[in-house]
């Protein structure tokens, strides 16, 4: 019978560690990467970027005059021989509308570029904020794995005591059962790991999961805490540029208003006896004439082309009230954002000037008293359960704070 040593070992391997994800094949990367890569890759940036391509093409028919028209005739149109005539025509939009045309492309163009800005701006804090999350992750599962090793050596010691008739049954299981709950949930913050990691693939368009390179940290804020840096929020950008739009669309439909100018050119033969200079002389089809027109295009009903205006009239307001309402509800997340922030600074500090130094403080005391017999089991694992809640809060807070500076910086477009 064939045998197959490598299948083996990864049956063996997925047999006894059923739930564990494989993070090990995760391409680590730091965020700054990560986010040049979702930048460069993500469908939502390409889609934008097309939308900018689009208006550029499209600012170039600002200028366009329309179809040159060209008229052939033959007929008997002078006398009974067959005369030929050609006419060309152009007609110009009234000079005041072609400008308004190229600056309402141009503004187009300045509208797309911003929206690809924003677009920019939502993505990089996907990225981020998931990557702070897999970073956090990470944090958490050296925490826990560090408990478990807290949890397993006061397993052991249970058990010998156990065997030695210095505890019960009681302290023994207590003991396995504490060693299984930390085991549990570092499987559960492996599964949380790796969807982060398949999240930030996703949003990479990578062809494997994307892993953090980088330890949790604490952020510094990359710009001022003040309301003036929110000129610079995209949404803001975006709003603002579309009341823009709409009011350059407003010049051009009420330019349309003014008359259009005609151009033309014909050239023609008349043959036959034409009296000049008082002797009738012959023109044959080889003689031909020629002559300019200049015309005025005056539109007799106004009322459709002033509706067209005035519906322009009402989109600009719109768009200057729906600027307005942007604005607001942008000054509204900052504000609340930094509130947010000050509250995640005034935890993390807690931590990191006392809470701490107490966690560990607390650790090594109750495990010398528990060694020393000073202290039964169900204190000790007290102590164990604070430190651990202390140390995990601050991963928490540390987290949040880190979440919040990059909120604040989303909001005003920094990064």
């Amino acid at each position: 019978m064939r045998t197959y040593p490598s299948l083996l070992k990864v049956l063996v391997l997925l047999w006894c560690f059923p739930c564990a994800p494989f993070t090990t094949l995760a391409q680590k990367l730091s965020e700054p990467e990560v986010i040049a890569a979702a930048l460069q890759n993500n469908q939502h940036i390409k889609s934008a970027e097309r939308e900018v391509s689009y208006y550029q093409q499209l600012k170039k028919t600002g200028t366009d005059l329309g179809k040159l028209n060209a008229v052939w005739m033959r007929g008997q149109y002078n006398t009974l021989e067959q005369d030929n005539n050609i006419t060309l025509t152009q007609s110009l939009p009234f000079p005041g509308t072609l400008a308004a045309q190229v600056k309402l492309g141009e503004q187009h163009v300045v509208g797309a570029t911003r929206n690809l800005t924003a677009v920019k701006n939502n993505l990089v804090f996907d990225v981020r904020t998931t990557y702070e999350r897999l970073v956090f992750l990470q944090a958490m599962r050296l925490l826990l794995l560090s408990q478990d090793s807290l949890y397993s050596d006061f397993a052991k010691a249970a058990a010998l005591r156990y065997k030695t008739g210095e505890s019960n049954l009681l302290e023994m299981t207590t003991a396995e059962t504490q060693v299984q709950e930390i085991k549990n949930t570092i499987r559960l913050n492996e599964a949380d790991v790796f969807a982060a990691q398949k999240q930030l693939q996703v949003l990479v368009k990578s062809d494997v999961p994307i892993g953090a390179s980088t330890q949790l940290s604490k952020r510094t804020l990359a710009i001022l805490a003040d309301t003036a840096n929110l000129e610079s929020s995209p949404r803001i950008q975006v709003a603002m540029q579309q009341v823009t739009i709409n009011q350059q669309l407003g010049r051009v439909e009420r330019s349309k208003l003014l008359p259009d100018f005609s151009f033309g050119y014909f050239n023609q033969t008349l043959i036959g006896y034409q009296n000049t200079t008082g002797t009738d002389v012959y023109f044959d089809k080889s003689n031909r004439f020629s002559g300019f027109t200049i015309g005025l295009q005056i539109p007799v009903w106004f009322a459709p082309q002033a509706s067209r205006a005035k519906a322009a009239s009402y989109l600009e307001e719109a768009s200057r009230q729906s600027a307005d309402y942007v604005r607001q509800q942008v000054t509204s997340e900052f504000e609340l954002a930094l509130q947010e922030l000050d509250k995640n600074q005034a935890s993390l500090t807690y931590y990191e000037s006392s809470a701490l130094k107490n966690a560990t403080l607390i650790l090594a005391q109750a495990r010398k008293a528990y060694q020393a017999g000073e202290i039964g089991y169900v204190e000790y694992l007290q102590s164990l359960r604070n430190a651990l809640a202390i140390r995990t809060n601050y991963l928490q807070a540390l987290h949040q704070y880190n979440l919040s500076v990059i909120r604040v910086e989303f909001i005003t477009g920094n990064y």
